[in-house]
């Protein structure tokens, strides 16, 4: 039962997300921070909020190779103004605004362990890792509706 509901959650958020995400970019906004600025605030904030330096590390190591998939070659008329770093630092703000209403400064549920079919290479994840995950995918999955071409 557990599981269906974080599932339910985290589509919900999804939803909301996409929703909000693009209100936000197509007023023609460029990220005021950097992709390394945004990366290095997000890393803080989990270290802040109970995540060990072992998952802050996994979580944004992943980001990372998520993010820097993105090409800034297929970037669409509204994000090429502000290129390619400004939508990679885009995603990191989206789930900064996302992930930390989520459950800030409680560490009893959020440390409990779930099995998985091996999101991000691992089979074994804390409930906060996967609220990490699933609001990441979100907010990489409207960047790439809203920010990309195909």
């Amino acid at each position: 039962m557990d599981r269906k509901r974080i599932g339910v959650s985290l589509a919900v958020s999804a939803i909301a997300l996409a929703c909000m995400s693009s209100t936000a970019y197509s007023a023609g906004k460029c990220s005021p921070e950097s992709y390394s600025q945004a990366r290095s605030a997000m890393t803080t904030r989990l270290l802040a909020t109970g995540d060990s330096k072992a998952q802050a590390s996994f979580l944004m190591r992943n980001t990372d190779r998520m993010t820097f998939a993105l090409r800034g070659d297929k970037l669409n008329d509204r994000a090429k103004a502000c290129g390619i770093d400004s939508a990679r630092a885009y995603v990191l703000g989206c789930l900064d605004k996302q992930l930390f209403p989520v459950g800030a400064g409680s560490s009893s549920p959020l440390d409990q362990t779930k099995l998985t079919p091996g999101f991000w290479g691992r089979k074994r994840l804390s409930v906060r890792e996967l609220l990490f995950i699933g609001h990441f995918h979100a907010c990489l999955g409207a960047a790439k509706e809203f920010l990309f071409r195909g």
